[in-house]
């Protein structure tokens, strides 16, 4: 077992609920810093920021340069009303600190930031588990198995308790805790961990906010079970005019290990004006896309090397200029040079979107680096489409017929109606998406706006076409966007008509009374020319009141 250095490192997670001044507390940024410095805190975990895209400049009034003099901070940009988290570390840690990357939840969920302190590899973890939310701590879990280095600290409030019995008090929340916590405890065992506070305090009890007669510990500190004997101790303070929300202090053992050599920085673009944008792609979206390729044998990704060592002009050369690493996505002593290359893959494909249609590195081809960007955008898009498919349904009353698109080979689409789809995205009504998910609803259309550049153009065509290869992973989402858009289209258009979409099957059911039909006929054949996408009509018998139900539609 490692020995001590005798150093430690102090950590505070707060949700504060919010940075921004309040009537109670009007200079709240600089209490929150005045609070760390008086705890003699190095870092301070923070959820519940409640940043926007347009929020910097508003917190430069009110202590966002005095905390740039005295932490190093690190945002999420997700809403100026809900969500966020952000890591703040103490500059005077000094030369004890280098970074070496962090990494953004789309949804505002978490941030994970990798660095060294003491000579000693560190993955710093701040959750905010939204009530709603209930993928964030999966997609984190899968992020961390693969990425996560050195000795691993998971901090924030988690909305749940984990004892019953011990962090809570009266029964008023216990159907929020009950359908939480399993999500946290899965999330426990995946990574094998443990509560710092109970296993410090095994018999205590205590809580971090108080409501009325209800009090439970929802703030939580976890580390893994062969580091959790580092956490020396763990500590909830007193109630606070800042946030209904305790601080909870963990002070970390700091183990003598030999300085690991850190590669060089990336090139940033995470923080810079033009990137502080809602919705930015993760290092665990990046992760994901590649398993996602790998897993299906998908040509140029099944190998551990993401990057081929031979000469590629169709490749274009990513923004930050890094030797090739290599990919192996197993753990292994080169897990940082992993860590490295997806960070260098995100920022890539975060600098495309920023920049987008002006942007002259877009990847182009079927290569490793296309395959993993179109691959993101495609489960993004899917995502998106998902909780379409349970509207509530009824029973059709009349004749239908089945449009069902057919792909032989090279299959095209039109460029002006896949964008108007694309634009279609935004009027998909709110309510219909996940909490978590809403983010997509601001910057889906805006984000795929670029498959102009990124979709293969057909050559000699009269009008602007693009291909829709089969092996591309964008083409089955696409698809399903178009298939989406023809439904709401012709339900727009035709009276009294009843239609289901069968993703799996690429097609559209239309159930229609037969005085329609002739009307129904016209725009079909208007929608495959507007299109170009090729399709097949199949008309069959009226089917009587009593046939299988379908989404009802009103004009």
């Amino acid at each position: 077992m490692a020995k001590s250095t005798g150093n430690s490192l102090s950590i505070i997670t707060w949700n504060t609920c919010g940075v921004k001044p309040t009537k109670r507390s009007p200079n709240k940024l600089i209490d929150i810093m005045n609070y760390g410095k008086k705890q003699n805190t190095d870092i301070i975990f923070l959820q519940e920021t409640h940043i926007g895209p347009k929020c910097y400049r508003k917190l430069k009034q009110h202590g966002w340069e005095e905390m740039e003099r005295h932490w190093t901070s690190y945002f999420t940009v997700y809403s100026p009303n809900s969500k966020g988290v952000a890591i703040l570390v103490n500059r005077e840690l000094k030369s004890h600190y280098k970074y070496i990357c962090h990494d953004e939840d789309y949804a505002g969920g978490y941030i994970v930031l990798f660095c060294q302190m003491y000579g000693q590899l560190f993955t710093l973890v701040n959750v905010y588990n939204h009530k709603e939310d209930k993928q964030v701590l999966g997609r984190l879990s899968q992020y961390l198995q693969e990425m996560k280095i050195g000795t691993l600290v998971i901090g924030g409030d988690f909305n749940t308790v984990l004892d019953l019995d011990f962090d809570k008090r009266t029964a008023s929340e216990h159907r929020r805790h009950t359908s939480l916590r399993p999500l946290l405890q899965s999330f426990i065992s995946s990574l094998n961990l443990q509560d710092t506070w109970a296993r410090l305090h095994p018999t205590e009890e205590a809580f971090t906010r108080s409501r009325s007669t209800s009090h439970s510990r929802l703030d939580m500190f976890f580390m893994p079970q062969n580091k959790a004997h580092h956490a020396l101790t763990c500590k909830i303070h007193q109630p606070n005019v800042i946030s209904d929300h305790n601080p909870v202090s963990l002070r970390v053992q700091v183990e003598c290990t030999i300085s690991q050599v850190i590669p060089r920085k990336l090139s940033q673009i995470g923080d810079s004006e033009t990137t502080r944008r809602q919705g930015k792609i993760s290092g665990a979206e990046v992760l994901v896309a590649i398993k996602s390729l790998t897993d299906s044998g998908s040509d140029d990704c099944t190998r551990s090397t993401l990057y081929d060592s031979r000469s590629d002009d169709s490749r274009q050369s990513p923004p930050c200029e890094l030797d090739d690493s290599r990919l192996d996505l197993t753990p292994c002593d080169s897990r940082l040079d992993n860590l490295m290359e997806i960070e260098r893959l995100k920022h890539y494909y975060n600098e495309v979107l920023a920049e987008g249609m002006k942007n002259k590195k877009i990847p182009k081809g079927f290569n490793r680096e296309y395959k993993i960007f179109a691959t993101i955008l495609a489960n993004r898009l899917q995502m998106y489409l998902e909780p379409l498919l349970h509207e509530k349904i009824k029973i059709p009353l009349s004749p239908h017929c089945t449009v069902t698109l057919v792909l032989n080979g090279k299959s095209q689409i039109n460029w002006k109606f896949l964008s108007i789809a694309i634009k279609s995205i935004k009027p998909i009504p709110l309510q219909n998406i996940p909490k978590e998910d809403t983010i997509l609803r601001k910057v889906l259309s805006q984000d795929l706006a670029i498959l102009r550049k990124l979709l293969i153009s057909v050559e000699h065509s009269c009008v602007h076409k693009k291909h829709l290869h089969h092996d591309c992973p964008l083409t089955p989402a696409l698809l399903s966007l178009s298939l989406k858009y023809m439904e709401d289209k012709i339900s727009s258009v035709i009276p009294n008509v009843t239609t289901r979409i069968s993703y799996q099957r690429r097609s559209l059911k239309i159930y229609i009374d037969n005085l329609g039909v002739p009307s129904l006929q016209d725009y079909l054949a208007h929608i495959r020319e507007q299109s170009g996408i090729e399709m097949n009509l199949l008309w069959t018998e009226p089917h009587s009141a009593s046939g299988t139900p379908f989404r009802q539609r009103n004009p």
